[in-house]
C-alpha cells in the first residue's frame, strides 16, 4: 500500500492543513479496515502551519487568527473548550490526550528546579473515593522572618509549575504557590472540573501555613489568567473572614452575569451547577488590578458571550467592583483613561483601591503589553503594605511605601506568563 502523503508532500498550504488532516484521516482508516494508521512523518510542516496562524506571536490560536476553511473545525481542535488552541491540542487534531495530573500530584518534595509539590486530599461527586489534587510552591531566597504569600491561578488546559514562571524573580521575598486546577481548570460554570475550588484553596493555604512557618496568612494575593482570572472573582465573592486577601490581580477576564447581575454578586448553592442562584457580599475590601486587551476574541472587552457564558464588559467588571468598595460616584467613561504607556489606558477609582487597565487591540494573550504589565502589578504588590483600600488617598494602591528595596529594575527582559 503507498504511504500517505504528508501535509508537506501534498502541498497543502497553512489555510489548508486542518482540513486536509481530516481528510487524511479518514482514508487512511478506511484502508486500513478501521485501524487508525498515522504516519511517523515529522512534525514540522504543522509546526510551521501553527506559526503561521499565530499572528500576534502569543503561543496560541484564536478563532480569528485559524483562517476561514479550518475555522470551521476550531471547536474540535480546541479540545478542552477554552477559546483557543495551543500546539499540543494542533498537533493531536481534536483528540484528547491524557492529562498528567494523576503523574504530577505523586511528586512530593523539591525538585531539580527548586520547585516543590505537595497535594491535598479530596472527594466530590466526580471523585467520591477521593484524590491527591496537587500544589506547587516555590520558596523565596531572601531571608525573613515572614513571606508574603501570592497564590497563582493558571488558564484552562493550564498547568501549576509552568504558571509559575519567572514570578519568583518579580516578587523577592515572596513565597510563591501555584495550585493544579482539576482536569487543569477550574470551576466556573461549563467547564470539565466541578471541584470544591474555593474549599481548595483555603485547604492550601493552610497546608501551607502548617508546613512554612514563616508564611504570612494575613497578607495573600491572587494572581489569575483566563479561567484563573475566573477563579480569582469567585474567591473574592464567595471566600469568608477565615482567609485575609489583601490583593488580587484579573487578567483577560471579567465575571459572568452569573457571578454579578442586578448590582448584586452571586454564587451556587451547588457547585456541580450553572446556575448562581445565591446572592452574597463579599467579605472585606481588596486593593483590585483588572487587565484585559480590546482585540481579545476568547472573553470580549465589551462584554458578551465567551468561557463559561455571558461576560460583563471589563470596564463593567472593575465599576462593580469599585463601587461595592466605596466608589461613590458612577463609572469612569471609557474616553477618559489615562495613558500609561504604550497602548494602555489606565482608569483609577482611587477611594475603592480599584484600577483597570485597558489594552489597546491587546488580545487574549497581551502579547507585546506583557512588560508593561508586570510592572503594574509589581506596583501593586511590591508597593502596598496592609493598608485598607478605605484609606487610599489619591493613590489607587492605597497609602502604599516601599516594603522591597532593589538596587536594580526587577524587570529586565523578563516574560509575563498568561497561560
Amino acid at each position: 500500500m503507498r504511504k500517505a502523503a504528508t501535509a508537506s508532500e501534498s502541498g497543502l498550504s497553512p489555510p489548508e492543513i486542518w482540513g486536509g488532516s481530516v481528510c487524511v484521516f479518514v482514508l487512511v482508516a478506511i484502508m486500513c479496515g478501521g485501524t487508525l494508521a498515522v504516519s511517523a512523518e515529522p512534525p514540522a510542516p504543522v509546526d510551521r502551519n501553527f506559526s503561521a496562524w499565530d499572528a500576534n506571536r502569543d503561543g496560541v490560536l484564536a478563532r480569528d487568527e485559524v483562517p476561514p476553511g479550518p475555522r470551521r473545525l476550531f471547536d474540535r481542535i480546541d479540545s478542552n473548550g477554552d477559546g483557543r488552541v495551543t500546539l499540543a491540542e494542533h498537533l493531536a487534531g481534536g483528540r484528547r490526550s491524557p492529562l498528567k495530573t494523576k503523574k504530577t500530584e505523586q511528586r512530593q518534595g523539591p525538585s531539580s528546579t527548586g520547585l516543590i509539590h505537595h497535594s491535598i486530599r479530596q472527594a466530590w461527586a466526580q471523585e467520591p473515593q477521593g484524590v491527591k489534587r496537587p500544589y506547587t510552591v516555590k520558596l523565596p531566597e531572601q531571608t525573613a522572618d515572614r513571606w508574603p504569600i501570592v497564590i497563582l491561578l493558571h488558564g484552562n488546559g493550564g498547568e501549576a509549575a509552568r504558571m509559575i514562571g519567572n514570578w519568583p524573580s518579580l516578587l523577592p521575598g515572596w513565597l510563591v504557590v501555584a495550585p493544579q486546577g482539576y482536569e487543569r481548570s477550574w470551576n466556573i460554570s461549563t467547564e470539565r472540573s466541578k471541584a470544591p475550588d474555593v474549599t481548595f484553596i483555603k485547604e492550601v493555604l493552610a497546608d501551607v501555613g502548617r508546613r512554612y512557618p514563616q508564611a504570612d496568612g494575613s497578607r495573600v494575593s491572587l494572581i489569575g489568567s483566563s479561567n484563573g482570572a475566573g477563579m480569582v472573582f469567585r474567591l473574592l465573592i464567595e471566600l469568608d473572614e477565615s482567609v485575609a486577601i489583601e490583593n488580587a490581580v484579573a487578567l483577560v477576564s471579567s465575571m459572568t452575569t452569573g457571578q454579578y447581575r442586578d448590582g448584586r454578586f452571586w454564587a451556587r448553592a451547588d457547585e456541580t451547577s450553572n446556575d448562581y442562584d445565591r446572592p452574597t457580599t463579599p467579605v472585606g475590601k481588596r486593593h483590585l488590578l483588572t487587565v484585559h486587551g480590546t482585540a481579545d476574541s476568547v472573553v470580549p472587552y465589551a462584554g458578551g458571550h465567551g468561557p463559561g457564558g455571558t461576560h460583563l464588559s471589563a470596564q463593567q467588571t472593575a465599576s462593580a467592583w469599585a463601587v461595592f468598595q466605596g466608589h461613590d460616584g458612577t463609572a469612569i467613561p471609557d474616553s477618559e483613561g489615562r495613558l500609561c504607556g504604550k497602548n494602555l489606558l489606565r482608569y483609577d477609582y482611587p477611594a475603592a483601591a480599584v484600577t483597570h487597565i485597558k489594552v489597546i487591540n491587546g488580545r487574549h494573550g497581551l502579547g507585546p503589553a506583557q512588560p508593561a504589565v508586570q510592572a503594574l502589578i509589581q506596583e501593586l504588590l511590591l508597593r502596598v503594605e496592609k493598608t485598607p483600600p478605605s484609606g487610599a488617598g489619591n493613590s489607587s494602591w492605597g497609602q502604599s511605601r516601599p516594603i522591597l528595596v532593589h538596587t536594580r529594575n526587577p524587570l529586565g527582559n523578563s516574560r509575563l506568563l498568561v497561560e
